[in-house]
């Protein structure tokens, strides 16, 4: 080969290795953007520390070290958000979600139609990652037979990434209880179901009782997207505790 076309295809090498590297520096960039926002959120909402850098980007464990316990259920139980400070940034958030020990902590946004949340973050940016969202058709308040929120399958198991967890035994066993947060309420489920999905058509539910149902989004992994139901357990006021809850130990004195 003459030098002429060892410069050519040495040029193309250089060219596919500059296109890969900006490729996957706006990669890393809207995963890094979407946790930040997410993160600032949940500070603004009151509810403690966010992802971590290794979470972000994908190498990081999903926050499911021993499982749901007794303690982790009632400090569950007491949170209280901020929807006063949510709203001024948002008024179409409508609640909260989170399934304690993992890495499902966001808000919950509703449109009045559900492509927008999927291409727009909670502060109504445009986004690749989306945010969680309630169907359109549902009431905000989740007094419905059903309640379906949607988010995106994430690769770095943020949004609803890590429903793939609740495909093994083990992390369903360990993760049975999932909390819904409302201006007004706190409402608690228990895991009754989990399912893959093909195309776009939601089972509905035939359960005698309430439902949470939390699904991945179709398109992101067409014929292989999956669905988690939670029956209704329990409905209390903002910070108050459940007394079906297990009693803790009173911390010992110093």
């Amino acid at each position: 080969m003459n030098k002429f076309l060892w410069s050519v295809a040495f040029g193309i090498a250089l060219a596919a290795i500059a296109f890969a590297g900006y490729y996957f520096a706006n990669y890393a960039y809207d995963y890094i953007q979407a946790s930040m926002s997410n993160n600032t959120l949940r500070r603004i909402a009151d509810v403690g520390t966010g992802d971590s850098i290794l979470q972000t980007v994908g190498l990081g464990k999903a926050g499911d070290e021993g499982g749901q316990t007794a303690e982790s259920i009632a400090a569950a139980q007491k949170r209280v958000i901020d929807f006063t400070a949510l709203k001024k940034i948002n008024p179409e958030i409508v609640a909260w979600l989170y399934i304690p020990n993992s890495r499902i902590d966001y808000p919950i946004a509703q449109a009045k139609d559900n492509d927008y949340y999927l291409h727009h973050d909670f502060y109504r940016r445009s986004s690749f990652s989306g945010c969680v969202f309630l169907d359109k058709d549902y009431p905000a308040d989740f007094s419905g037979h059903d309640s379906p929120v949607y988010g995106h399958h994430m690769r770095n198991k943020s949004m609803f990434g890590s429903l793939d967890y609740f495909r093994q035994a083990s992390f369903r066993d360990s993760h049975q209880i999932a909390f819904v947060y409302l201006p007004d309420k706190t409402i608690k489920y228990q895991f009754v179901q989990g399912q893959l999905l093909t195309g776009t058509t939601l089972p509905l539910s035939t359960f005698d009782f309430k439902t949470l149902t939390m699904v991945t989004c179709e398109y992101d992994h067409p014929g292989d997207h999956y669905m988690v139901r939670e029956k209704f357990l329990t409905s209390r006021a903002p910070g108050e505790s459940d007394p079906n809850d297990p009693v803790l130990p009173a911390p010992a004195k110093n």
